[in-house]
């Protein structure tokens, strides 16, 4: 024991953030990069502390790297809050540039606990496990001959720049928002982790915008969460009727905004990133409400100046109070339900971020038509707590009719590991009386690619189909979809309709439609036979008419393949 605790204290046994670099399965000797994130009261929101080269795929990040800052953080009185940490990972192969990024967060407190206790560190020596997909690509001009080895601190190939972050002062960071435009006609309530029945935790996912030179073309992803809080439960925020017309639930905290350059042995290259990410969250994670709807209307009016383009309202369902119904959705349903999304909603922390600037005259080199799309994930650690809940149960007259509508950022992102597109809806909800709204929709399925001929009993292979609203994550609230089978032959071998649920008390749930084909319907071949499952969303409109949805299609491979059973 004597010998473990001395060779600790030579940081020989330093516990450290252990980073796994990989592209398509195999490890790559990335060079990697930490960049730390700042306490309130700094000017910057992010610092680099560490850098070094995967051995094997392997880098080891000391967590002594992160003790300065951890100690600033305590001192400000936030050593228990989830404070962000972003790697960055580069790796050069010929004239192809391999890279990736990602934020997790880290407890101050804990860590200097951590490096205080020898015996502790030594349990935990490996404080944290990142696993790296290096997706990311960019064209070097120099064709490296051989692969990147192992050289830290100086890279052979490419690295990141941190050109410039800045981080706001505390303002309001509103979790979600209601506009009531017939407050005298229809009312309710806005809820923000509500009915929680367990201790949980509320991530903030931070989003990159990346961009070659002057090119219009932006990839916009999250690439984790840079900020943590506890859930606190919160007594409804009521509008409409003898109450206010909208207002937000918000917490307090500061947000950040950096730009990154590519740069090479040969020189800067014309790849760039901006980030923005929630930099903290006070209080301990509470929650307040607001009726000044001047605040919202200030930053959501933002959008098109700096866009030149409108944000989106997506029609989400059709109001009715009356008969002892009344309208409620809970927004987890849409983190269970709709899995490739992921998250429950989000918050234009890039707006927010572009009018505390402007009223500071604080100067921010970032292309403005980025800068406004950048928005963070909302997510919560359990499906037990109804994270955001909307709640229309009041009317002047009854029965009362009405459509509610979602806030939407009109730009891709993208989630590498599942190959799946959305435009990133907003917690910002407008309630109006029964209009007359349509909508596009588009399909994602889930299910197997491959399938065999089974050898114990089964009915059917099933595949999941999740119809959204525009590009949207948002599901459609009912309808049917068609799916038909054909073989390599274009020949259609197998046709079925599948309902999507459209209630659940009183209300539509927006789950997926779940379609099911015996496995009969497939001949299993060696090495296999391909087939392709056409699958049409056949349109829905609303029960009093307020809204259509249209029509779409989709097709997926399959590839049946015998096995022998024995």
């Amino acid at each position: 024991m004597l010998l473990a605790i001395t060779a600790y204290s030579l940081n020989l046994l330093t516990p450290g953030i252990v980073v796994t670099t990989y592209i398509d399965g195999k490890p790559v000797n990335a060079y990697i990069q930490v960049f730390a994130v700042l306490p309130p009261g700094r000017n910057e929101s992010l610092v680099q502390v560490w850098n070094g080269t995967a051995f094997n795929g392997v880098a080891r990040v000391p967590i002594t790297a992160l003790l300065g800052i951890a100690r600033e953080w305590v001192n400000a009185g936030l050593g228990g809050e989830g404070v962000g940490v972003e790697v960055v990972a580069t790796y050069v192969n010929g004239s192809t540039i391999y890279y990736d990024m990602k934020f997790t967060t880290y407890k101050p407190s804990d860590l200097i606990s951590t490096l205080n206790n020898p015996l502790m560190g030594m349990v935990k020596l490996n404080y944290e496990n990142l696993q790296m997909n290096l997706t990311l690509t960019a064209k070097h001009s120099i064709n490296i001959k051989s692969p990147q080895i192992p050289s830290p601190p100086a890279p052979i190939g490419c690295w990141w720049n941190l050109l410039w972050s800045w981080q706001t002062p505390q303002i309001n960071i509103p979790i979600t928002w209601v506009t009531d435009n017939v407050p005298n006609y229809l009312g309710g309530a806005l809820s923000a982790y509500y009915n929680q029945q367990t201790t949980a935790t509320v991530y903030f996912y931070a989003a990159v915008g990346i961009t070659q030179g002057s090119s219009t073309s932006v990839t916009y992803r999250f690439i984790g969460y840079s900020s943590n809080a506890p859930a606190q439960n919160w007594q409804p925020l009521g509008f409409g009727l003898v109450q206010p017309s909208g207002g937000y639930i918000y917490q307090v905290g500061t947000l950040g905004v950096a730009e990154l350059q590519l740069v090479c042995i040969t020189g800067p290259t014309n790849q760039y990133a901006y980030e923005a990410f929630v930099s903290s969250i006070g209080q301990n994670g509470q929650l307040y409400i607001s009726t000044d709807m001047s605040y919202i209307n200030s930053f959501m009016s933002i959008y098109k100046a700096l866009t030149g383009v409108n944000s989106r309202y997506v029609p989400f369902d059709e109001i009715y109070v009356g008969n002892g119904y009344a309208y409620s959705y809970w927004f987890s349903n849409v983190q269970a339900y709709n899995s490739p999304f992921g998250f429950t909603g989000t918050i234009p922390i890039g707006l927010l971020i572009a009018l505390v600037a402007s009223r500071l005259g604080v100067q921010l080199s970032i292309p403005g038509l980025i800068l406004a799309n950048l928005v963070t994930g909302l997510q919560v650690s359990t499906t037990q707590i109804s994270i955001i809940q909307i709640l229309v149960n009041q009317a002047s007259s009854k029965p009362a009719y009405g459509d509610l509508l979602v806030a939407a950022i009109p730009v891709t992102y993208n989630n590498p590991s599942k190959s799946y597109f959305y435009y990133p809806y907003i917690l910002g909800f407008n309630v109006t009386g029964l209009s007359n709204y349509s909508s596009g929709t588009s399909i994602y399925v889930e299910g197997p690619g491959v399938i065999f001929n089974p050898c114990i009993p089964m009915n059917s292979y099933n595949w999941t189909v999740y119809v959204q609203i525009g590009n949207s994550p948002l599901l459609v609230p009912g309808g049917t979809v068609t799916a038909i089978i054909y073989n390599s032959q274009g020949t259609a071998i197998w046709s079925g309709t599948f309902s999507i649920p459209t209630s659940f008390d009183g209300s539509p749930p927006h789950e997926p439609a779940v379609v099911s084909v015996p496995w009969t319907v497939f001949n299993y071949g060696v090495p296999y036979n391909t087939y392709y499952m056409e699958i049409i969303y056949n349109g829905y409109t609303t029960k009093y008419g307020s809204i259509t949805y249209g029509t779409s299609t989709t097709t997926i491979t399959i590839y049946a393949e015998f096995q022998t059973c024995g």
